[in-house]
């Protein structure tokens, strides 16, 4: 496979077609819509004007609108080709990546579970993928083949996001990547399709053998072992003391002497008994007549039962003694480790079975089933290939029946609004194309580009039917459609989030202002594994003996407050409650402080974001507004440029602003609004930043939620209808405040404008990238007449709740 960079002109990316002449592949595609629509009796929209291609091509490709000054400098760019020209700075800057990344991540299902750590490595792996133009066969063949560390690989992701849950995984794979719906096929043969239960668990098998359940840790197994060692052995010790016999039985937990209590009667009484057998409790046998075969361990000792238990309670509290064989180094041991639990993806060498009740004649339940492809080429094992790889080179091959015709068709319905096919994850026999011609040359131009999924792109959105008015009719459900013009479309929530970020912040694309705090994360993972796996034997269990102490303080202390939290829920005191829970919270924190100043020694070097980042090879601008306005740091040709911090006010600017200022009293008056202008600005544009780059997907009830932003549990989640919760959120949020703040990127230049007709083209300028009609600047003037400039806010507050504003047109 290779690794194709995009560094091709649109204008030199010509393939011979045989239809008498010449064409690029954006005409190819034009001739092979308009033959359908021609076919079909049907005409193709006009061609849009200047102002909605570039909001459109914005919003499609960048996820945002354009700002006031992107789009002053395309309406002033007089080359002839400004349209592909802006395609291609689109398509090669970060502001693609963040866009992108939603299309994979709701995809993929990227969602934070079951580990932060993982999600943050996870998505980077992604945008990285995305920024480097990662060809798509061999993004899924990485993905497939997912294995090693968190701080190596991201893309374990890919399985920790179906952890402990193999065939779920696989399902989602082939609906994924293959189009096809296998689900329905796991409990029994589809019912509306002609996969077998079979064919499920034949392509379950090929991946099954994958372990996400933590890593084989040396140290932690030598711990392990001497905890059960030396346990066992102060039991055995104990019991030899107290009744001169080694033989007595060795219960591993309490729990067993609890059930030879229930379960053990006296000699000569009725009832259930048991004896150890390779130290399990197992109910002794009876004879025909009801009688029990062989004494019970406490006859055999010449011991009463109550004699037995209470020897066995000695020699419990004797292991207990041992630190090393406690419940406190089994603590221990779960506190050192816990931070590692979700590190590692390994290969392994399980095989699935056929469920306990399958019922057809091809296997008996439980059979052992071996790994076999639903379609296209067999895959032969016999020569000891992986099963891995070999199933992601099947998956991913060009020669797959099914691989290339689905990514071709699901960047079609990005681009378009609306597949060749739907649906684009169902795709069966008695599927209908809409233009099968268009779709065969789509997947023939998939694999000319090797994949390539922006030069794909690239041709798409130079194709004229692209740059066609909107088609605004609603689409049947199941009819076919023949692409007039791509179809009107509602913002998704990232893209109306992502607008508004950018009217109120600078630099948006590149404000990143987790980064530092995702990579630090995953360097804190790594470093507490060096710090435990580097250890000698004998440096690990001298720590563990030194920290036991710790643990057993801690443990000692909470006993303590669960008497006193007992008593305060019975009173009902929930003042006296919560105090408890954060002295016990306190408690918590000071053993693990403890605990990593002792085992985490990497950890005692502090983690510093920025060196991450230069070692990545980004360069933080940090909050230097002018630098990061300095050249084109949004190009992913040059060096990777971010922001982690807003840029804050030019004190120097802000001094010379108020020495211009009238008497002492208005200027004191003047600073203090300004200083309660900034105060609310910082306050408003708080947990800001462009949704890629905030908490994916955001928590219930923020703004990118009520608008329909996938909570990622299932494929291709997201809404796009309107809601009651949208309406009240743009009715009483503060997002219109943030706007119109002076400090804000839109409030600067609305402050900025002159005249109430520069404010008000500005104004229409920045939110639909258009300008007023002569109507629309009376009715502004009208409203400016009788509310001054209060009246601005209102008009933004209308122009964003305008199907203008809200629509892809």
């Amino acid at each position: 496979m290779k690794h194709a960079l995009f560094s091709v002109s649109f204008s030199i990316l010509c393939l011979s077609v045989a239809v008498g002449e010449t064409l690029n592949p954006a005409q190819k595609i034009d001739a092979l819509v308009s033959a359908k629509l021609e076919e079909q009796g049907l005409q193709p929209n006009a061609r849009t004007a200047d102002d909605v291609f570039l909001r459109r091509a914005y919003l499609d490709i960048a996820g945002r609108i354009p700002t006031l000054e992107e789009v002053e400098g395309f309406n002033a760019n007089t080359y002839p080709n400004k349209r592909e020209r802006l395609i291609d700075s689109l398509l090669n800057s970060e502001a693609f990546v963040s866009n992108n990344y939603h299309f994979w991540a709701d995809l993929l299902r990227i969602n934070g579970e079951p580990d932060r750590i993982v999600s943050n490595a996870y998505e980077l792996w992604v945008k990285d993928a995305i920024r480097s133009n990662m060809p798509y066969d061999e993004l899924v063949y990485s993905l497939i083949t997912a294995e090693g560390k968190v701080w190596e690989n991201g893309a374990i992701g890919y399985y920790y996001r179906d952890r402990g849950m193999p065939l779920d995984n696989m399902s989602n794979t082939v609906r994924i990547f293959l189009g096809t719906r296998l689900e329905c096929a796991q409990c029994h043969d589809h019912p509306f399709d002609k996969w077998t239960q079979m064919d499920y668990f034949k392509m379950a098998a090929f991946t099954y053998g994958i372990n996400t359940r933590g890593y084989a840790s040396k140290n932690r197994s030598l711990v392990e072992k001497a905890m059960k060692g030396n346990a066992e052995q102060a039991y055995l010790d104990k019991a030899e003391e107290l009744t001169g016999n080694r033989d007595f039985p060795y219960l591993r937990k309490e729990s067993m002497l609890d059930r030879y209590i229930e379960k053990m009667p006296e000699k000569g009484e009725d009832g259930p008994t048991m004896k150890m057998r390779k130290g399990k409790l197992k109910e002794v046998k009876r004879d025909r007549k009801g009688k029990r075969a062989g004494m019970t361990p406490h006859e055999r000792l010449g011991l009463t039962k109550d004699e037995f238990v209470n020897i066995a309670r000695q020699c419990f509290a004797a292991a207990d003694d041992q630190a090393i064989g406690s419940d406190v180094a089994r603590q221990l041991v779960k506190e050192l480790y816990d931070p590692l639990r979700y590190i590692n993806v390994a290969r392994g060498d399980k095989e699935v079975k056929l469920p306990h009740d399958y019922q057809y004649d091809d296997a008996k339940p439980n059979d052992v089933i071996a790994p076999d492809t639903m379609f296209g080429a067999d895959i032969d094992l016999s020569k000891g290939s992986d099963r891995i790889d070999a199933y992601a080179a099947w998956l991913t091959s060009s020669e797959n029946p099914t691989f290339t015709k689905v990514i071709a068709n699901r960047i079609w319905k990005d681009v378009f609004g609306h597949g060749i096919f739907e649906p684009i994850d169902e795709l069966t026999d008695a599927t209908t194309v809409s233009n099968p011609e268009l779709l065969a040359y789509l997947e023939e131009l998939m694999r000319e580009l090797d994949y390539d999924l922006r030069s794909f792109r690239q041709v798409l959105y130079n194709t004229e039917t692209y740059q066609r008015t909107a088609y605004a009719s609603e689409v049947e459900l199941g009819a076919p459609f023949y692409f007039q013009g791509p179809v009107l479309r509602r913002l998704s929530a990232e893209q109306i989030w992502d607008s508004l970020v950018a009217l109120a912040l600078p630099e948006v694309d590149l404000y990143k202002p987790n980064l530092e705090k995702q990579l630090a994360g995953i360097e804190r993972v790594k470093r507490i594994y060096e710090s435990l796996e580097e250890k000698s034997p004998e440096d690990f269990m001298t720590m563990v003996r030194e920290l036991a102490p710790v643990v057993a303080e801690q443990r000692e202390q909470q006993e303590a407050l669960r008497a006193e939290l007992v008593e305060a829920r019975e009173a009902d005191d929930q003042e006296a409650l919560r105090d408890l829970r954060r002295k016990n919270g306190r408690i918590k924190k000071q053993m693990e402080r403890k605990i990593a100043d002792i085992a985490y020694t990497h950890l005692q070097e502090k983690i510093d974001g920025g060196e991450l980042l230069l070692a990545m090879g980004v360069v933080d601008v940090g909050t230097d507004a002018e630098m990061a306005g300095e050249g084109n740091m949004n190009d992913l040709e040059q060096t990777q440029y971010v922001m982690t911090d807003l840029p804050g006010v030019n004190r120097r600017k802000l001094k010379k602003q108020y020495k211009k200022m009238g008497d002492r009293d208005e200027r004191k008056e003047q600073m203090m609004e300004m200083r309660n202008d900034y105060a609310v600005y910082n306050k408003l544009v708080s947990g800001m930043a462009r949704a890629s780059e905030i908490q994916s997907p955001a928590r219930p009830g923020h703004f990118l939620r009520d608008f329909g932003q996938s909570d990622r549990e299932v494929i291709e989640n997201a809404s796009s209808h309107a809601s009651v919760p949208q309406a009240l959120n743009l009715l009483n949020g503060q997002m219109v405040e943030a706007l119109t703040n002076p400090y804000s990127a839109f409030g600067k230049r609305l402050k900025e404008a002159a005249t109430p007709e520069e404010k008000t083209r500005m104004i229409f300028q920045a939110m639909l990238t258009r300008e007023p009609t002569e109507e629309e600047l009376d009715i502004v003037s009208t409203e400016v007449a009788i509310e001054g400039e209060d009246a601005y806010e209102g008009i933004v507050w209308a122009l964003l709740n305008t199907q203008q504003f809200l629509f892809v047109q």
